[in-house]
């Protein structure tokens, strides 16, 4: 049995995500109302009914963004790269590149299952490096509630594409 993939319901999505680029709030508000709509109709497209409980592995790379402030890459006037790196079945780290990669800033943070749509995000500390050395490294609170709007499973089981509300929008893709 091969695992089933709903990709003609995603690639609107993706088309709109592409057109908007990955800083939502910089996108037009059609961009934006858009890429809105298409996450919306995914609600109940996919297969998996425990989306939270798919795992998640590797790397997933920042496809868009509503949140305003630094998890959507936008520094001042500069636009970084934004990953999610997997650690392990409870730890990841949320990074932004800046200037090619020359200034890191990663978020250091936890996630609990709370049930089949829900995850309960924790901040832990946030680390910035300049040309590899760190530079900082302070303590960092918060908690979110990251509801999955549309997971979809790899080859490999894992999530590859994510699209969810921290309340903002996110959408990640697995490298």
């Amino acid at each position: 049995a091969g695992v089933k993939s709903s990709a003609p319901a995603v690639m609107p999505l993706l088309d709109a995500v592409a057109e908007a680029g990955p800083v939502g709030i910089d996108a037009t508000t059609e961009q934006q109302a858009r890429v809105e709509s298409c996450a919306g109709a995914l609600l109940d497209a996919g297969y998996e009914k425990a989306q939270a409980r798919v795992p998640l592995s590797g790397t997933y790379d920042l496809l868009y963004s509503m949140a305003k402030g630094g998890s959507n890459g936008k520094v001042g006037p500069f636009i970084g790269k934004v990953c999610q790196i997997i650690v392990d079945d409870k730890s990841f780290i949320n990074q932004v590149q800046l200037l090619g990669g020359a200034l890191k800033v990663q978020l250091r943070a936890e996630r609990e299952v709370l049930d089949d749509e829900r995850i309960r995000v924790s901040f832990i500390e946030t680390i910035f490096t300049l040309f590899g050395l760190e530079v900082k490294r302070q303590r960092t609170e918060g908690v979110g509630i990251w509801e999955q709007v549309y997971v979809e499973r790899g080859l490999d089981g894992s999530a590859k594409l994510r699209v969810m509300r921290t309340p903002s929008l996110f959408i990640l893709r697995q490298r």
